[in-house]
This record gives structure tokens, sequence and C-alpha cells, in this order.
């Protein structure tokens, strides 16, 4: 078990507004499920994992493996050597309603920078973390991609995965 800051690296999102900027293809991350808008520049590039840091979405945790730019956020980069940066994501997605909870504030929620770099992850042997990443990806498939996929058969899959990835992400302190 390792705290957060120690696998990966911190990058915070800039402030932007939508009319300070022009409009072209790179998402901005602005906490929210799906890309607030998108415009002509990006403020990071490769795999991250993305934390929404306030509103109601504080704590929503996605992926990105493309240009973007991270408004409202968290970033992370898994430390080479030590997480792989999907694998990471797949760890914060299983804590998604613990990271919810950490919001505090009354007006508009937010989560604490320095509270989320001091979280616990469990971190295995790099070809372990290889294994759960092929192993839920492939279930990812089954669950979101219709062409792969029986689409009468995607709640049933999601559930599945969901149990596996409980139980591969289960590492209880012996």
């Amino acid at each position: 078990m390792l705290p957060l800051n120690e696998i990966a690296n911190l990058f915070r999102g800039e402030y932007i507004t939508k009319s300070s900027t022009r409009e072209g293809d790179v998402p901005v991350i602005l906490g929210g499920q799906e890309p607030a808008y998108y415009i002509d520049k990006s403020n990071h590039g490769g795999e991250i994992v993305v934390v929404a840091r306030s509103g109601a979405s504080a704590g929503f945790v996605s992926y990105w493996n493309e240009s973007i730019f991270v408004t409202d956020g968290f970033g992370f980069e898994g430390k080479s050597g030590l997480i792989i940066t999907k694998y990471l994501y797949y760890i914060l997605k299983n804590m998604e309603g613990t990271l919810n909870a950490m919001k505090r504030g009354a007006g508009v929620p937010h989560i604490s920078g320095e509270a989320l770099t001091k979280i616990m992850l469990p971190i295995p042997q790099i070809a372990e973390q290889e294994r759960i990443v092929g192993i839920l990806d492939r279930f990812d498939i089954l669950c979101n991609d219709i062409a792969e996929g029986l689409p009468a058969e995607i709640e049933t899959r999601q559930k599945q995965y969901e149990y596996y990835r409980n139980k591969l992400l289960d590492f209880k302190v012996k």
C-alpha cells in the first residue's frame, strides 16, 4: 500500500473560460462525465487519470489517452516502474464513492488536493497490474462496445465486470 503522491505525478488543471479560447477539437475536461466543450489548445497529452475537483461531480474519475485541456480537476500520471496509468484509473474508479465522499464546502463542494494525494492504494507488481488491466479492459469492451458484445448482454456483463473488478482490487492486508 502506497500513497497516491508516491506512485503518481500530480497535474493541476488550469483556469480557463470558453470565451477566452477558440473552438477546436481538444476536449476541455471540466469535471463532468463528458467534455464541457472543445478548444484549439491542450495542456496535457498522452495518458492521464483526471479526478474532478469541485461541484456536484467532484470525485468523478476519467481516463484519457489523447491531447486534452484539464481545467477543474487533478490529473495523475503513473510513475514509471511503479504503476501503470490505466491500472491507476481502475483503482481510483473503484474508489469513486470514497473520493466523492471527500467533498467539503457548502456552496460549491470541492476535494482537497492534499487529502487526495494521501489516499493509500494497493500496488502489486507491474506484471500483476498488466494482468488486471487486460482483464478489466476486455470486460469494458464487452460491456460498452456494441460492435464487440451483444446489446442484450451488456447489463449482465456490466455486473460481472463490477464483481471481478472488486475482487481483483480487494487487497486485504493479512
